[in-house]
């Protein structure tokens, strides 16, 4: 999610950061380009790189993931002491579906229709673990043909699968949430003008217009182009096998060898364009 206003568009809103009294202009986490890249300062040109903030992934999903395992553990009362509610199995079910709901919902609001190249094979339902929950099931079926104390081994089960689930998530929101622009003239996007490892994937537009080759564990690394009002930029992107954005200059990434090719250069062996004044109010 971006910022609603120009002046905001870069930083971030204030609201994002409850617990400061503006917008912090550092992050925990965040680290600054290496010097081969060109960075836009304000002591020089506007020309270069900057970092455009997303808003913050775990304060989107704290709420319901923190709700989650306590529908999944009373979802259990009516099966443990029937008699109490006017459909017992129903009831009990209900309240399963909703403690997984509040994890699935809310975290696939989160990827933005991005696709996902870091998926490990044609179905990774990651960061679900559902093959621990249809386990489950099978064993909660069982326990009604072969013996009721099976049912307890399905419950554990899933307690397992959540807690595992809930352990997946927060890895993948617990980076900042960024990516980085350049503004361009879209007649200079084309191969030439790429670092090795880059491919082009289509002519510039709005959407997936680049991506990195190599191999990254857990993560693709893409371009894509973006259009805000007449302006056109290209943004790197870090994108987890979750499907969140990820910041790439982070301590998470930056002093990481397997990313020091990818992080070495920037993607495009051009400077850009000059950054519109109007995304600059706030910036240092």
């Amino acid at each position: 999610m971006e910022a609603a206003r120009d002046s905001d568009w870069l930083q971030g809103e204030s609201q994002w950061y409850p617990s400061s009294d503006s917008i912090p202009k550092i992050l925990k986490g965040e680290v600054q380009l290496p010097s081969n890249w060109k960075k836009k300062s304000s002591t020089a040109d506007n020309i270069g790189w900057m970092r455009q903030r997303l808003y913050p992934l775990g304060t989107r999903i704290l709420f319901s993931t923190a709700w989650a395992p306590f529908f999944l553990i009373i979802s259990f009362f009516p099966l443990l002491s029937p008699g109490n509610t006017p459909n017992d199995q129903n009831v009990s079910l209900g309240l399963f579906i909703c403690s997984w709901l509040l994890l699935i919902v809310p975290f696939f609001r989160l990827r933005q229709g991005i696709k996902i190249r870091a998926k490990r094979g044609l179905i990774d339902p990651y960061p679900f673990e559902f093959l621990l929950v249809f386990l489950g099931i099978v064993l909660f079926s069982l326990h009604i043909i072969i013996d009721p104390r099976i049912g307890w081994l399905a419950y554990i089960i899933f307690l397992f699968a959540q807690y595992r689930t809930i352990r997946n998530i927060t890895v993948c929101v617990s980076v900042n949430s960024a990516r980085w622009l350049i503004p361009i003239n879209p007649e200079f996007f084309c191969q030439e003008n790429l670092r090795d490892g880059w491919i082009i994937s289509s002519k510039f537009r709005n959407g997936p217009i680049a991506y990195w080759d190599d191999f990254l564990p857990d993560y693709s690394a893409d371009l894509f182009g973006v259009t805000r009002g007449e302006s056109k930029f290209i943004a790197f992107t870090l994108t987890h096998r979750g499907g969140t954005l990820h910041d790439p200059f982070s301590e998470n990434f930056a002093n990481d060898e397997l990313f020091s090719k990818l992080l070495s250069h920037p993607p495009i062996i051009i400077d850009g364009e000059i950054w519109p004044d109007r995304f600059l109010n706030r910036v240092d």
